[in-house]
């Protein structure tokens, strides 16, 4: 289940980013309305942005915290936050169909993985933005047989998450929760031995290597598994890794 949230996220990440950059010759405050506008659209949830750069001349940019709320009947706190995406686009591969995107960089991201009584923040989330994109692939589908435009695929040739802070808790973790941090992930020049990857396939990739950090850091120390005790530990590691 966090594996597929984690896609989501990820998702909702990249489409933030690609946005910025397919609209990098608005203004900046325009871009930072469309991200607090139409991703509650997306998610279900509260997206808040302080503040957002974009240079038209070469390609670059950043969001600086970019926040998720929790869904209702959650804690207050934020499901996600990414402290900062830096990103640099090959201004001329913008309006081509293999955008060409020379690196995302991801600084001090937050998960926050909360089991209500019935679902995790992050399962309702991925709900929503499941339906979201359902309704988009219908649309798109639809002006695929019209013979509009497909969707657009991206190579990534530098992809690193720096900072991320993981924090998993539940009722049996009397709100404690389990918080450790995750080394540094890098990967190099995604999609580009598939001529590019869909945004979704993008996320996948990110997804799997954040879900390898994570089993690697949880399942293999002892200090972690004994913070609220181990029982309580497991319990709130069920169903984590479907």
């Amino acid at each position: 289940m966090l594996r597929r949230a984690l896609i989501a996220l990820v998702a909702i990440a990249l489409l933030v980013a690609g946005a910025a950059f397919l609209a990098f010759n608005y203004l900046d405050v325009a871009v930072k309305w469309a991200f607090e506008h139409y991703g509650p659209d997306v998610t279900g949830v509260a997206v808040k942005v302080r503040e957002v750069q974009i240079s038209a001349r070469n390609g670059r940019g950043s969001v600086r915290s970019l926040e998720l709320g929790n869904p209702s009947g959650f804690s207050p706190a934020q499901a996600l936050r990414f402290g900062e995406i830096r990103l640099a686009i090959d201004p001329s591969t913008v309006a081509q169909p293999v955008v060409v995107i020379h690196e995302i960089s991801v600084q001090d991201a937050s998960i926050l993985y909360e089991r209500g009584s019935s679902a995790t923040n992050l399962e309702t989330i991925q709900k929503n933005i499941a339906a979201y994109a359902k309704r988009a692939s219908t649309d798109d589908a639809k002006s695929g047989a019209a013979g509009k435009p497909q969707k657009r695929r991206f190579i990534v040739e530098r992809l690193t998450l720096r900072g991320v802070k993981v924090t998993m808790t539940n009722p049996a973790l009397a709100g404690q929760g389990i918080s450790f941090d995750l080394p540094d992930i890098a990967l190099h020049d995604v999609g580009r031995r598939q001529g590019g990857l869909t945004a979704s396939e993008l996320a996948d990739v990110v997804a799997s290597a954040l879900m390898q950090r994570i089993a690697q850091k949880v399942l293999g120390s002892m200090e972690l598994l004994r913070k609220g005790g181990i029982e309580g530990a497991i319990d709130a590691l069920k169903g984590i890794f479907r």
